[in-house]
């Protein structure tokens, strides 16, 4: 049977659990690479490539949530059920709850815990003040503006801003057009973590996603901006290994135990 091609080219044969990743606006499944380095050996990665970036950059990019959503829930139904949890960024948290309410719906398997981060709970509604159709140079300014950015290595490069450019036009207006429909509070766990320097996801938009699930909810904070979740490495003194990112541990503190149920 062929692989989805949302789904990682190589597979974990010893996988008791799954960590399902879902990136940011203009982000890949390289995103989440590094963090394979600090998970449990039964833990695996599972990171959605998504087209118009990385080794899919030929393809055309998503430029409706729902369709991705679709596809997405029909990539993680095709593997074998393991206990697993959701991490979505920005993006990613409402493609990751729409797939989540999709497997929900068909009676499939579903995820233990749904974590959003730097992700304002979804209202529904016409976007305000949207940007997916301003001129490039207008674009991109409103996306620093809101979004903490586009690193400068990438302003500064011409051909590399060619290349990111589409892709993060088409995850923009995927954001602007999304037409949430308000349902039941799904019937799993949610973690809503953000950046106390986010200046487009507050504190308030976070907690809102408490009314988004009938579970358990918390929230949690750390220092950074839009991007606090992929932090640069840090080392201790003396030491070989970068010490594993903060908000990658309170992550990892909510992986299902190996073997557990599965929704």
């Amino acid at each position: 049977m062929s692989r989805h091609p949302l789904l990682p080219t190589t597979r974990s044969t010893q996988a008791k659990r799954r960590l399902f990743c879902f990136p940011h606006a203009g982000g890949g499944a390289a995103a989440f690479y590094r963090w394979s380095r600090y998970l449990p050996d039964d833990v695996a990665l599972v990171p959605m490539r998504l087209p118009g970036r990385e080794d899919r950059m030929a393809e055309p990019a998503y430029t409706d949530l729902a369709k991705l959503a679709d596809d997405a829930a029909e990539a993680v139904a095709s593997l074998a059920p393991l206990p697993s949890i959701f991490v979505g960024h920005s993006l990613g948290g409402y493609v990751a709850l729409e797939v989540a309410r999709r497997l929900l719906d068909t009676s499939q398997f579903a995820p233990t815990k749904l974590v959003v981060a730097a992700c304002g709970a979804p209202r529904g509604g016409p976007a305000k003040s949207p940007i997916g159709h301003l001129p490039d140079d207008q674009f991109i300014e409103a996306v620093s503006d809101r979004y903490d950015g586009i690193p400068d290595a990438v302003r500064n490069h011409p051909e590399l801003m060619a290349m990111v450019l589409p892709a993060l036009r088409a995850d923009i207006q995927m954001i602007e057009t999304y037409d949430y429909q308000p349902s039941e509070p799904l019937p799993i766990d949610i973690l809503a973590i953000g950046g106390t320097n986010d200046v487009g996801v507050s504190p308030h938009r976070l907690n809102e996603w408490r009314g988004v699930t009938s579970a358990q909810f918390q929230m949690r904070l750390f220092p950074g901006g839009h991007f606090f979740l992929h932090p640069a490495p840090r080392r201790e003194v003396g030491a070989g290994e970068a010490r594993m990112p903060a908000p990658l541990s309170l992550i990892c503190n909510q992986l299902p135990e190996a073997g557990g149920a599965i929704s």
